[in-house]
Parts: C-alpha cells; sequence; structure tokens
C-alpha cells in the first residue's frame, strides 16, 4: 500500500480506487476513519463509491500504517488536517475535493474545510459534531477535560491511544465559523447516537447549504451499521450536487 512522506516527518498510509485518466480523473473523493481503527473501515463502501469517483482512504497519524508520533501534543486537529493536506497535494488531488470523516474523521474533515474551504467541493460529516463551551468542561472521547489533569505531562500510556483523545478533546470550537463553510454539506447521524445528538444543532443550524440523512434505529457508527444505504446516501446527495439540485430536504433513511 502507498505511503505518502510529508515536510514534516510524517508519512500518511492510503489507498486509491475508481477512475485515473490523466488530467481527465474522475472527482476525488476523501474519507477519513473513526477514531482507534484505519482506512480499512472503509471497504464495505469502496465498490459503490469509486464508480464514479476517484476514491482516496487514508490512516490518520497514530492510526494502521501512518506514523506515530511519541509527542502527544503534536495529535490536534489542524496538524491532522494538514497531514490531509499535505497527502492530496502528494496525490495531485486538491482541486475539487469532496472532503470527509465519520466521528473523529469527521472533525479532521470540519476542520479541513475551515482551513482550505476554496478547495472543498462538497462537505461529508457522519457521526459527528462541533465543540463548545459546554463540551470543554464534560468528559468523554468527543470533547472535554483530559484524564488526569489539563496538561499533556499528565498522560501516559500508548501514543496512539492518548494521542486520539488529546486531538479530540484539545480540539478547537468550529461552530462560529460554520457559517462561512459555503460549499454543500451532508450531515449522516444515527437517529439513536446519544454521543453527539446533543450537539447535532450546531452543526446543522451552523451550515449554511446542508441536507441531514438520519439513519432509523441506528447509534454511533451509521456506516458499519447500514453500509449499502450510507453509500447510496452519499451517492444521492453527490448527484444533486452536481446536477444543483436543492439541499435542504432532510432525509429518514
Amino acid at each position: 500500500m502507498p505511503i505518502v512522506d510529508l515536510p514534516t516527518g510524517i508519512h500518511i498510509r492510503y489507498e486509491e480506487h475508481g477512475p485515473r485518466s490523466g488530467s481527465h480523473d474522475a472527482r476525488p473523493l476523501v474519507l477519513a476513519h473513526g477514531a482507534g481503527v484505519s482506512l480499512e473501515m472503509w471497504r464495505p463502501q469502496v465498490n459503490a463509491l469509486s464508480e464514479s469517483h476517484r476514491l482516496i482512504l487514508w490512516d490518520a497519524r497514530g492510526h494502521g500504517g501512518s506514523s506515530v508520533p511519541t509527542d502527544i501534543t503534536s495529535y490536534t486537529m489542524p496538524a491532522l488536517a494538514a497531514d490531509l493536506r499535505g497527502l492530496l497535494e502528494a496525490t495531485g488531488a486538491v482541486d475539487g475535493a469532496i472532503i470527509g470523516g465519520m466521528s473523529f474523521g469527521g472533525q479532521i474533515a470540519l476542520q479541513y474545510a475551515v482551513d482550505h474551504p476554496a478547495d472543498t467541493y462538497a462537505l461529508l460529516l457522519s457521526d459527528t459534531t462541533t465543540r463548545d463551551a459546554a463540551s470543554a468542561a464534560s468528559t468523554g472521547p468527543l470533547g472535554g477535560r483530559m484524564p488526569g489533569g489539563t496538561s499533556a505531562e499528565a498522560w501516559v500510556g500508548e501514543p496512539r491511544v492518548d494521542g486520539r483523545v488529546y486531538a479530540m478533546q484539545t480540539r478547537p470550537d468550529l461552530t462560529p465559523l460554520l457559517a462561512t463553510l459555503t460549499m454543500p454539506a451532508l450531515v449522516i447521524v444515527g437517529d439513536d447516537d446519544e454521543r453527539i445528538l446533543d450537539g447535532l444543532p450546531r452543526l446543522i443550524d451552523g451550515l449554511p447549504r446542508r441536507r441531514v440523512a438520519r439513519f432509523e434505529g441506528c447509534v454511533h457508527g451509521t456506516s458499519a451499521q447500514r453500509p449499502n444505504d450510507w453509500a447510496l446516501e452519499v451517492l444521492r446527495f453527490l448527484a444533486d450536487v452536481e446536477s444543483g439540485a436543492l439541499l435542504g430536504e432532510d432525509t429518514l433513511v
């Protein structure tokens, strides 16, 4: 499987699927995995999503076959988004890319869109939401105080685990910037996902051009529980984006 060596010293494992024909490549569709897994989580969606897109899957730092820095403070959402930018630059996939992710990966995707809005053609946010002031005082992997204190020095253990938790718990609150994201966005959520439902209004009310797909009976991890339906909703959304159809239609799947 190919590796990109970034100027920062980080190497990123990735794979590609779908049409490639020189200067006429299909539009890139880039997906970031959830916390603690790897690009292999997208195996059930590969065939459907790569039929008409240049599908790029990648391992975030601290995951899969990518670098595992020992400095916990190097795991931040801006750094992870910068890793993604470096990967897309190295593979010639920056222009007009569709950027997406699930949970932890959705946080990376949102950070990338904020950092590079002009290069984000469309945004796919699955099982994720923004952080806010309230989450900074809560516990749990989607936001809050770091275990054992507020400094990285208090952390011990495995960088793969501590790094991803540090990244999620120190990520900036992007809620005030959502209104600046004018690209079309698809928000996918399980209608029984108690991990994000309380914060979901921040995301769907903040994005000016969004569609919400609610997956009936699903908890966190919709792409694993309803893999075929997940891919079909993404493809339906992208077809509507390409055709210029209205995106305000929320759906129950």
